[in-house]
């Protein structure tokens, strides 16, 4: 038979609404996973220090950078040099990893509300054996 009420009706029409929005959503994010491109898992950032020779220009203040990639690995933080000439190219797979990862992080948090959302709708649609069994259950 269905859900009945109105009010009920028009909850369960909006939940659905939502549910497919967050589906469409999904599959958005999905999409650059399917990518073959590689990525660098980590941050580039500019390191700057002294080398502690006495008449280097890091002495007056003046220090010494490099380009550098900063990763976690077993729990330890690693730092690489970046050659240079590489910069970009690592900037580039770098800023492809971290959106493959905010993009995950999204897809978990919507899927825990799609969840919710089916849940719910299934506590509306739910409906109980009549205890006198005169009632036909509706399909």
């Amino acid at each position: 038979m269905g859900i009945q009420n109105s009010e009920n009706r028009q909850k369960f029409s909006r939940l659905r609404q939502s549910l497919r929005r967050l589906s469409d959503e999904a599959r958005k994010l999905i999409e650059p996973s399917f990518s073959d491109k590689p990525v660098i898992k980590g941050s580039v950032y500019e390191l700057k220090r002294k080398c502690g020779k006495p008449g280097c220009k890091c002495a007056q203040g003046e220090l010494h950078s490099r380009m550098v990639l900063s990763a976690s690995e077993k729990g330890k933080t690693k730092l690489r040099v970046i050659p240079h000439g590489f910069l970009v190219d690592v900037q580039i797979k770098v800023r492809r990893y971290q959106e493959l990862r905010r993009a995950r992080s999204r897809l978990v948090e919507m899927h825990r509300k799609m969840i919710r959302v089916m849940d719910e709708m299934e506590v509306m649609r739910r409906e109980q054996i009549p205890a006198s069994g005169k009632k036909k259950v509706s399909r």
